[in-house]
């Protein structure tokens, strides 16, 4: 587990099924990632049971937890390492932020922990994320937590019927 005073990352548990099921099954978000179809609460628990290892499966997600006044826990988001490649020492990041916990610096605080555990655990020298051209709030969020570039990669992404760009952007490992 990685924690700070306010939040920490850990490892996925089967409590965190129905909130897995409510972020993966958002049909609306499929568009930004791999998937095209629902999850079954079977699948979700037994992805929340573990056996997850970055080497062989090229991806990791971790839990967001932020810490109230009282001391209490509470899940905001995920946040995600995906086509993690070994040999070149760079993994693509992902996350989602509850709705009702967006904009509360959560998400910054995530980016931020997720990089510390890939650069100084993982030994990964580059962290990327692509972001859609025009999700401003994303874009400022990455280039605020350190990401870097401009590049556009056009119509990268289809969105129903209608193709998006999207923008690589990019962290390094400070040397």
């Amino acid at each position: 587990m990685l924690i700070s005073q306010t939040h920490k990352l850990r490892a996925i548990e089967p409590g965190d099924v129905e909130q897995l099921l409510a972020w993966e099954n958002d049909a609306s978000t499929w568009w930004l990632g791999a998937s095209l179809s629902p999850y079954s609460k079977a699948v979700m628990i037994k992805y929340a049971e573990g056996g997850h290892d970055i080497y062989r499966d090229k991806q990791l997600r971790l839990i967001l937890d932020t810490c109230n006044e009282e001391g209490q826990w509470r899940t905001v988001g995920a946040v995600d390492l995906y086509d993690y490649d070994p040999r070149n020492h760079r993994a693509g990041v992902g996350i989602v932020i509850d709705q009702n916990e967006r904009r509360n610096g959560n998400a910054f605080v995530g980016l931020e922990m997720l990089s510390k555990y890939a650069f100084e655990h993982l030994g990964v020298h580059q962290l990327y994320a692509e972001v859609p051209g025009g999700h401003y709030p994303s874009i400022g969020l990455f280039k605020k937590a350190g990401y870097v570039g401009d590049e556009v990669r056009k119509d990268w992404v289809r969105k129903g019927s209608i193709w998006k760009d999207v923008i690589l952007l990019q962290k390094f490992a400070e040397n």
